[in-house]
This record gives structure tokens, C-alpha cells and sequence, in this order.
């Protein structure tokens, strides 16, 4: 299938930032803005796999300071509120009334903050992998039972941490943000390296170490994602503690649909449980035998249902 990039351009969203878009499909269908995951990781090429060139109008873009978004892997003016006050601008720049918005992971933390923001401004969400930005979120990937399930893979990752620092989650991933952003590009490499090799071992329902060893050692940009996400983790996320389950109440009435895999040891698949209880009527969650990414079989052909199910 050709793709149906009918335009791509930056958003100069302010604080020195330029938003890299991308305005794919039928520019008279179903219009729908998609949010990657990370935080840090940008938009790929397979998003697009999940929708219908003839009849969805979809914007994807690169978050503040990943992908193709200028300036690379900055921090500063690098916030949540930020990147919800970007989805709006995209939003305004496309000269939408409203859009069905959908996103995995952190995406799925922006949709539902971006739908708190603006909620005469959504459709309907779309939401898969659900991540709640608590500290039980944050830290269910270094103090969870992951490390029981990956065992050789967590020896691995916690052998860069003195013993004197791994007295708790905290203070783990503190460390390892502080390494990340170390002076020697050295340093900074390697603890990204593994930062990204123990996330990539959470999210991979068939496992391929070599592999996702090749992957980040050919990546140029694995010190800026890993730098992103620890800069969002160790401030968590920017938000309240429990911001979500505390809120959410207030969109009962908003379609949302949640795909969420039972297998998933980045995003606890309870998460998506509270998720649906907080939320109310107006949401449909469906579990699928998948782990964490949207390319899993089951996971992939859920989104794909609820995809073709817009309106």
C-alpha cells in the first residue's frame, strides 16, 4: 500500500520548538489525531498500518524533542502541559472542530489528559497499553514483578547501580537519570543502552534479545529517548499523583474504547481495570492475549476493529 502522506511540515509551538507533522489519508475522512509512545520515542512508519488511507484523515506528529521534532532530545519547555497545549495547536492548525483521538502507553496518558483539557474537542478516544503516570506505574518497571519474570535481564540492568543506591525504586531510577544525563557521552551511552534493552525486555511478548541488542546500538538517538523518559519519570509525568483515577470521572459521557493486552509487564494490566472503574459507562475495555505493543497479533487486530468502528 502507497503512503498517503498528502502533506508534512513543523509547528513552531514556542520556547524555541518545532512540532514535525505528518497529514496522512482521505483528507474528506474520519479525522483522528494519534499520540505516540515514550515518553521520547516519536512516531514510526507501523502507526499507520492501523488505519484506512480512504477513509481516515489522520495527523501524526513527533512529540517536543523527539523523532524529527526540533531541537532534538531538549528538555527545557519539555512538560505534559506542554505537549497537551501542542495537541491543541495541531488541532487549531488543521482547522478541526473536533477529532477522535487515539494513543498507546504514554499516548494513552496524553489522550485522556488532552481530552480533560479540551473535551468538546474529542470524538472519542481510542486507547491502548494503558499507562497512569503514578508512582505504582513508574515503578512496577524496577520494583515489580517483571524483575521475577526477566531475572537475567534485570541482573543485568541492576548491575550498573552501587548497592548503595538500590534501596528502592527511586532511588534506582534516579541514579540511572543522573548517568543518562552524565557529561561523558560514554557513560551517557551505556546506561542508555540499558535503560532501553530493560524496557525493550518489558515490552516484548516474543522475546529476541540479539536482536533489541542490534536495534539500540544502532539507534543514534537511544541517549535522547532514554534522557526524555527519565526526565518524565523522575518529575513524574508532570502531574498530581493519581491525577487520572481522580478525574476521569468527568468523561463518562466520551466514547473511549481500551485495548488492553493480559500479558503486558510494562503497563500492569490493572491499570486498565482502575481505569475502567474510575471512568464510568462510556467505556468499553477489551482484554486481548497480547503483552504491550500494538503490533502483538491480538492486539493489532483489536485496534484495527475499533479503528474501522469510528465515526
Amino acid at each position: 500500500m502507497a503512503d498517503r502522506v498528502n502533506d508534512r511540515g513543523f509547528l513552531d509551538v514556542g520556547d524555541g520548538h518545532r512540532v514535525y507533522w505528518e497529514d496522512w489519508g482521505n483528507p474528506a475522512g474520519i479525522p483522528v489525531i494519534v499520540l505516540h509512545g515514550g515518553p521520547g520515542a516519536g512516531f514510526s512508519n507501523s502507526h499507520k498500518a492501523l488505519f484506512d488511507p480512504e477513509r481516515h484523515h489522520v495527523v501524526f506528529h513527533d512529540q517536543r524533542g523527539c523523532g524529527r521534532s526540533t531541537p532534538f532530545g531538549e528538555l527545557r519547555h519539555n512538560t505534559t502541559a506542554d505537549l497537551i497545549g501542542d495537541v491543541e495547536a495541531l488541532r487549531r492548525h488543521f482547522g478541526w472542530a473536533d477529532a477522535h483521538v487515539a494513543g498507546g502507553s504514554w499516548g494513552s496518558t496524553l489522550g485522556l489528559l488532552y481530552a480533560l483539557a479540551h473535551p468538546g474537542r474529542v470524538r472519542s478516544l481510542l486507547l491502548w497499553s494503558i499507562y497512569l503516570a503514578r508512582k505504582f506505574d513508574d515503578y512496577w518497571v524496577m520494583d515489580g514483578p517483571p524483575r521475577f519474570f526477566l531475572p537475567a535481564e534485570w541482573e543485568r540492568f541492576i548491575s550498573l547501580v552501587p548497592e548503595r543506591h538500590r534501596g528502592d525504586s527511586a532511588a534506582i531510577m534516579r541514579y540511572y537519570a543522573d548517568r543518562i544525563n552524565d557529561e561523558d557521552q560514554t557513560i551517557a551511552r551505556r546506561y542508555a543502552m540499558e535503560w532501553t534493552l530493560w524496557e525493550a525486555a518489558l515490552t516484548s511478548l516474543i522475546y529476541d534479545p540479539a536482536r533489541n541488542e542490534r536495534q539500540a546500538s544502532a539507534d543514534p538517538g537511544v541517549v535522547a529517548v532514554a534522557r526524555i523518559e527519565a526526565h518524565y519519570f523522575t518529575q513524574g509525568c508532570f502531574l498530581p499523583e493519581n491525577h487520572l483515577l481522580a478525574e476521569v470521572h468527568a468523561l463518562s459521557k466520551l466514547p473511549c474504547t481500551v485495548v488492553q493486552g493480559r500479558f503486558d509487564m510494562c503497563t500492569p494490566p490493572v491499570a486498565a481495570h482502575e481505569l475502567a472503574r474510575a471512568y464510568g459507562a462510556g467505556l468499553d475495555l477489551q482484554w486481548v492475549n497480547a503483552g504491550h505493543l500494538r503490533t502483538d497479533p491480538e492486539m493489532f487486530s483489536a485496534l484495527r476493529r475499533a479503528v474501522h468502528a469510528l465515526r
